[in-house]
Formats: C-alpha cells, structure tokens, sequence
C-alpha cells in the first residue's frame, strides 16, 4: 500500500479544506516545498500536490509552488488541479510532476481526454470524486447525475490506468475513509484504485491495506498527519512501507 501525503496549495500556502470546502480552510505552513522536504524527511515516496486554484479556476494557478516542490524533493509528484489542456499538461510534466490527474475535463471534454490517455499513458490518473455516490466537478463545487462507479468503469474503458477515489462528504473530517464504497469501486475496476479522504487514525490504514486484494494500490492522507493523530512513519509501517 503506498501513502501519499497531500500538499494542498491555496493561494500559494499550504492548507486544508473541510469537505472541499473554500470557506472553510486551515493554514499549516507557508512554503508548500518546506512541507514536502518533511514528509520526504519522514520516508514518503510519493507526493499528492493539489493545486486548488487550479480545480478552482479550470486552469493550473501555483505553477511557482510546484515547481520548487519537485526541485527540493527527490521524490515522484503526483499533481492534480485545473489541468485542462495539452499545454497545461506539458508544462506540469517540465516542471518535473510525474503523473497528473484528470478530473472535470474527463466529463466535459472526452476528446481532449482519449488524446491526452492515447499520448501520456499511465502518466495520467483519473479524480473520480463523489458526493452521495454521484461525480462531483470544479474542484468539487459542482455535482453531476453521474453515477462515480459507472464514470470510473467507463474511464477504464477509455485506456485510464488508475483512479484515485474520494468521498468529499468525509474528506477533511477525519472521520475515516468511505470503506465500503471504496471496496465497490475496486472490485468493479481492473485497474488500480488510490483511496482518499477521510483517513483519522492508523486502524483506517489498516482496513484500506486489507483491501490491496481487490485492487485498492495506495492512500493519500491529509489532515491526520497535518494535526499529528499520527505520524508518517507510523502510517508506512502500517501500510507494509517499511
């Protein structure tokens, strides 16, 4: 089980949102790339970099934060936020990120999306996020009638090669992750899922772990790590990292 640790920038700091919301946000550091040096510090192999101006305004905004992060980290990026376009997506991966994530424009764009999947493979993972089982879009603030199970399995369809799945009705409230929803969305896929939101302690990791058996690859963690319910080393260790 591989644990991302989440770097969320809003307005060029490092927060986190409650249930994604924009209103409701708490401010852990300044510098996003200082965070970053920690968590690689504390064992992380992956980072989570979400850029949410970028979800925000449909259009990558904390270019400058990203950049330093994948300069003073050696550790693989993972980015998601407002990455809408070929341009867009090849300015991130020169910047240094290793995969991006696709969210809205999987919805509203199919086409540019086959393109993106037919050229950049597996460097791209689709954000299937949901509220009340149904696909949510703009960086959340949105909802669809799209059921999130049937977008993910006709994104495999088009040559997707992970998901990442949240529930935004736990995401940011530590009140564990959405396990069982979790478990009907890997078991439905063939493809990798990574699980986020909603993790609170070590026992949550634990459940999320027991599910790499049906396809359930990795976790990103937020806030449980930012308000130290536990630490990060802890986490791999549970997680079979280390």
């Amino acid at each position: 089980m591989i644990v991302f640790p989440a770097i969320d920038i809003l307005a060029g700091k490092c927060v986190r949102l409650h249930q994604g919301r924009y209103d409701a946000v708490t401010v852990y550091a300044d510098d996003p790339s200082e965070v970053a040096r920690l968590w690689q510090a504390q064992g992380a192999e992956w980072l989570h970099v979400v850029d949410l101006d970028g979800a925000k305004d449909g259009r990558p905004v904390n270019l400058e934060a990203v950049e330093k992060i994948a300069a003073r980290v050696d550790l693989p990026v993972q980015y998601g936020g407002g990455a809408r376009e070929e341009a867009d997506l090849r300015r991130l991966f020169n910047l240094g990120v290793r995969r991006i994530v696709l969210g809205t424009t999987l919805i509203t764009d199919p086409e540019f999306a086959a393109k993106a999947v037919a050229e950049f493979g597996d460097a791209l993972v689709a954000g299937v996020d949901a509220r009340n089982g149904k696909a949510a879009v703009a960086g959340w603030r949105e909802d669809t009638d799209i059921n999130a199970a049937e977008l993910a399995g006709e994104l495999q369809g088009r040559g997707i090669a992970r998901v990442i799945y949240t529930d935004i009705s736990v995401d940011g409230t530590r009140r564990g992750p959405n396990l069982e929803a979790t478990r009907t969305l890997a078991e439905s896929l063939a493809i990798p899922v990574i699980a986020s939101g909603g993790v609170s302690a070590l026992s949550d990791i634990r459940a999320l772990t027991a599910l790499e058996g049906v396809g359930v690859e990795g976790v990103i963690i937020g806030s449980a790590l930012y308000e130290r319910s536990f630490e990060l080393s802890e986490a791999l260790k549970v997680a079979g990292r280390c």
